[in-house]
């Protein structure tokens, strides 16, 4: 059994998750990246929409580079976030990148997170990048949501 079939179901509602997605897929540095976010069951699923030649590793083949392929684990912890905690803003506590071969662009990988434990103050998450059964880089994170104090 795989990690994500153990993945804890998302507390937030579902409208309010698509509420959540929709400004998340608006954020300025989504949009630069060119990924676009989704839920899909439990996990949060990011895809990368284009690829300009400089998102691409110097390694002689047609692979993610290793800073993007962070900045899409980030993307997809803090979206899993968004999708437990009633809150706009989920903060990375850490990030841990584990890059098992070159990310391959054909077909265009997928970035995946759950949470596989949630509390009031931090979710624990894991992610995977895939384009089949192999992932090229695994994650574990943790993230923390920023609620609003009242005045």
């Amino acid at each position: 059994m795989s990690s994500a079939a153990l993945a804890v179901p998302f507390h937030r509602p579902a409208a309010q998750r698509a509420e959540a997605l929709q400004s998340f897929n608006g954020r300025a540095e989504i949009l630069w990246f060119g990924f676009e976010g989704a839920f899909e069951a439990a996990q949060a699923v990011i895809r990368p929409t284009r690829l300009p030649p400089g998102m691409l590793g110097d390694g002689g083949q047609a692979a993610l580079n290793g800073g993007v392929i962070a900045a899409g684990f980030d993307a997809a912890v803090v979206l899993a976030g968004l999708g437990h905690y009633e809150t706009d803003t989920v903060v990375t506590l850490n990030l841990s990148v584990q890059f098992l071969r070159l990310a391959a662009i054909k077909p265009m990988p997928v970035f995946r997170a759950w949470a596989s434990r949630t509390t009031r103050h931090v979710a624990f998450i894991e992610g995977s990048l895939t384009a089949g059964a192999d992932p090229f880089a695994t994650c574990t994170a943790m993230v923390m949501p920023v609620f609003a104090r009242p005045a």
